[in-house]
């Protein structure tokens, strides 16, 4: 069993061109029919064992260069306001792979950015223009969340990242369920996305999703490995109760394929 870990442990690394395994993201997304939300949530609360943890209402904003060169690369770097806009993240995802239904990815996210969170802007959504991103980089962000970005798109390419042409508005219900050394994570999200253009705004799409990801609270991958019978079986649970279609993207490719081939 330990050998067996460590292989999957150095395959991981490799595949997701990492050194440190936990940033690795487990997670499945389902496509939920708008008109059965309120019944997924019904389902979540009487499930036995299961917590509403919260309900976050929050918006997050992807910057890519000017020719999608992040989507392209199947990775996604966003900026996410929470708490009405007064905490403010910059996250990335790199690029990940599927396997027996479930996505497995990198994930990283800086310190938090008091210099973004602006009373009022008369220019765009995100004052971005104003802190750049290589400022952000160097001051808020951990060695391995910049390695990863150079790893995977490159050093040119992070230099061209200058706009922020997705604006994406959630209400997100988080639930857990403590399976001992790990726990599940389900969530139901609300996503509204918008373009945006210099003229304005221009609505893309609202839909809903239903997440599960896996979780550690030390970020352990063993931890999480030792309970994935339990979120497959989870998920065969819910998805015998109501059809939901297995989502292949995530919300940054998702959101632009809208509007970007």
């Amino acid at each position: 069993m330990k050998r067996r870990f460590e292989n999957f442990a150095r395959s991981l690394m490799k595949r997701l061109e990492i050194d440190d395994l936990r940033f690795v993201e487990i997670e499945s997304k389902k496509r939920v029919d708008p008109d059965e939300a309120s019944e997924v949530k019904d389902w979540l609360l009487d499930y036995k064992g299961m917590k509403h943890a919260k309900t976050n209402l929050f918006y997050d904003q992807f910057l890519d260069t000017p020719s999608f060169e992040v989507l392209k690369a199947g990775a996604s770097l966003r900026l996410r306001y929470k708490k009405n806009g007064t905490a403010v993240y910059l996250q990335y995802k790199g690029p990940g792979f599927h396997r027996d239904g479930l996505l497995y990815r990198s994930e990283f996210s800086s310190d938090r950015l008091d210099r973004l969170v602006q009373d009022e802007s008369h220019h765009d959504i995100v004052r971005f223009n104003e802190e750049s991103l290589a400022s952000i980089l160097k001051r808020n962000v951990g060695v391995e969340m910049r390695r990863a970005l150079d790893r995977h798109l490159g050093p040119a390419v992070v230099k061209r990242i200058t706009c922020g042409p997705i604006l994406a508005l959630y209400q997100k219900d988080k639930y857990e369920l403590d399976l001992g050394s790990a726990f599940l994570e389900p969530s139901l999200d609300r996503v509204s996305a918008f373009h945006i253009a210099k003229k304005g705004l221009h609505s893309l799409s609202t839909f809903c999703e239903f997440e599960n990801e896996i979780k550690a609270g030390d970020g352990s991958l063993r931890a999480k490995l030792e309970h994935m019978d339990e979120l497959l079986e989870f998920n065969e649970e819910i998805e015998d109760e109501f059809e939901l279609r297995r989502e292949p993207l995530d919300k940054y490719h998702r959101c632009a394929s809208f509007f970007v081939k």
